[in-house]
């Protein structure tokens, strides 16, 4: 891929993250630069928790409307995992080129991406972005605890601590990652 291109911000729940993580670390050579194109997006990708993903940011589980180098017609896709593939046709794999291109683009955004190494250029445009179903294992929101006057229950500064001991032991320091706290848009 051609360096000097633009790339757009990607951001990824950190659910995703961690999975992809872990399909890039199991993958053979065989993919080897479907895997180097879908680490160094990961690399570069700002990551959230997924309740506070923003409803216009590409995510797995979601209903992605695009356009491809400038056709005429748009596409509609679910973006999947691969194990998760049930509806030929409806679905698309996140560790496709597409499906990586398309991973954490917000509405609006332009991402260039290659199907193979000696291959052309290709443009992916996000037109839209729908459902996002939650995964099994997400728990419930709860609503906030009540605060009492002496007590501060999950201050920020608190909560802060918390995610920073949680994103310590999830992430190595050797991987460099941006982290952002996202709020819904």
């Amino acid at each position: 891929m051609n360096e000097t291109m633009h790339l757009p911000p990607v951001t990824v729940a950190t659910h995703d993250y961690n999975r992809l993580m872990s399909a890039a670390a199991l993958e053979t050579n065989r993919r080897r630069p479907h895997r180097d194109f879908l680490l160094s997006e990961l690399r570069r990708a700002s990551l959230c928790h997924p309740d506070a993903l923003p409803e216009d940011v590409v995510s797995t589980s979601a209903k992605v409307t695009y356009r491809l180098d400038g056709e005429g017609h748009s596409r509609a896709h679910i973006l999947v995992y691969p194990e998760d593939l049930q509806w030929p046709g409806a679905e698309l794999s996140v560790l496709t080129p597409l499906g990586i291109a398309l991973l954490g683009l917000r509405v609006g955004d332009r991402m260039p991406f290659k199907t193979n190494p000696n291959g052309p250029v290709h443009e992916v445009v996000v037109e839209d972005v729908r459902f996002r179903l939650l995964p099994d294992d997400a728990e419930p929101v709860r609503a906030a605890p009540i605060r009492l006057d002496h007590e501060h229950v999950n201050s920020r500064d608190d909560l802060e601590r918390r995610l920073d001991e949680a994103l310590m032991e999830t992430f190595p320091a050797s991987d460099p990652i941006s982290i952002i706290v996202c709020g819904r848009s």
